[in-house]
């Protein structure tokens, strides 16, 4: 049994290719995917942030998920442009509680992070050390158990939307707040978003002719299982959304969902779920199917 368990089993990575946000609007698809290559064997890699990009190296902050511990950390990734290899891997934050989606901001040149911990029951936004590569500084910004929360300045206020524990996958709520560190407050007890297909976050607004775009998780039929692009227009007590279209996955191995995306420079980063041995996971799964 516990050969056929690792036969089939499941699997993150992140891949990247050269492409814009303007591009992906205006194809609604995405080019062929690179995919890192690294020589871990106990543990996936996911929800990734670009951080900077240079000729030679991708810098992304991502979640380290942990097969023994079955908890994720923060790390900090540097990748090898040419030959998609993980060149360097540095921790940056590891708690009793599980995180994810490192999401980061920038303010007067200073860069922050907020990812998620909803089983702390709080957000926390840790200021980052370009040199020291360290998250320090903690500050609780919401006192509530939200997931994939995703910040963005809109008028004269930031405004930041997350799904809440337990139902982290359907209902999407708005809250705003004067600063971007806050405290922030929730808009209204009624959720912005009630639809499984594109409530969750999943990853950075992004702007385009000033429209604003919301990636967000289709989770019907499934957690991650692809992607919705979603048109917003916020105000100061409502937001409202028009899904674009849908991103699937359509790498051989990576073919089971896909729920993170995000921009820079050129460069376009998503995470892949797929099967570490793609043939025997297909048999293996079609199997129990089959017998099920």
């Amino acid at each position: 049994m516990k050969i056929v368990n690792n036969l089939s089993r499941r699997l993150w990575n992140i891949g990247f290719c050269d492409y814009t946000p303007e591009e992906l609007i205006k194809n609604r698809s995405l080019r062929a995917i690179k995919w890192m290559r690294h020589p871990y064997k106990d543990r996936w890699f996911a929800d990734p942030f670009l951080f900077k990009v240079t000729d030679n190296a991708i810098t992304v902050f991502v979640e380290e998920y942990s097969y023994s511990t079955r908890k994720g950390i923060i790390c900090e990734l540097e990748i090898d442009r040419k030959s998609m290899k993980l060149c360097q891997r540095r921790e940056l934050l590891s708690l009793n509680t599980h995180l994810s989606y490192p999401i980061w901001i920038r303010s007067e040149g200073r860069v922050y992070m907020y990812p998620e911990n909803g089983e702390a029951n709080l957000l926390t936004m840790y200021e980052y050390n370009e040199e020291t590569h360290k998250l320090i500084k903690p500050k609780v910004i919401l006192n509530d158990a939200v997931a994939d929360s995703s910040i963005i300045k809109c008028g004269g206020g930031y405004y930041l939307v997350a799904t809440k524990y337990p139902n982290t996958e359907k209902e999407l709520y708005l809250y705003t707040s004067h600063c971007f560190d806050g405290p922030y407050v929730l808009v209204s007890n009624d959720p912005v978003q009630t639809d499984w297909s594109h409530s969750r976050p999943g990853g950075k607004w992004f702007s385009i002719d000033s429209q604003l775009y919301r990636p967000a998780q289709n989770c019907r039929g499934g957690y991650g299982r692809n992607l919705s692009i979603m048109s917003t227009t916020i105000s100061e007590s409502s937001m409202s959304e028009t899904e674009c279209f849908k991103i699937e996955p359509h790498s051989f191995k990576y073919n089971l969902g896909l729920h993170t995306i995000n921009f820079l420079d050129g460069i376009c980063v998503i995470d892949g779920h797929g099967y570490k041995y793609p043939v025997m996971g297909r048999v293996l799964d079609l199997m129990r199917k089959l017998h099920s």
